[in-house]
């Protein structure tokens, strides 16, 4: 159990530090490159894997060391559920939706 708890702690410690760099730091790193805005090629990040992975790996470890780099990783990955549900919540879409009146325009 150890071994899939730190394969999967690893999976997911990639996938959640590759959605930190193409959030955060992509765009950045190609202006101080000297990229303008218009040659500038947005790439989306993974969704729900790398904190899905970092999640079910917690139990699964066990140095207490991993399990909080774990679970601090997993706040910081943007491409994370709790980062889709704060951001419906954030733009007043999380209560609508629990309300149904989501208004096709």
């Amino acid at each position: 159990m150890a071994i899939t708890g730190f394969i999967l702690f690893a999976l997911g410690a990639y996938i959640t530090v590759v959605n930190i760099y193409l959030t955060f730091l992509h765009y950045p790193l190609h202006r101080a490159r000297g990229g303008t805005r218009e040659n500038f090629v947005f790439v989306s990040v993974v969704p729900i894997f790398g904190s899905l992975f970092l999640w079910i790996s917690i139990p699964l470890l066990t140095s207490m060391t991993l399990k909080w780099c774990a679970g601090v990783l997993s706040v910081l990955d943007a491409g994370g559920l709790h980062w889709f549900i704060f951001m419906l919540w954030w733009t007043g879409q999380l209560g609508m939706l629990s309300r149904g009146r989501i208004d096709q325009k």
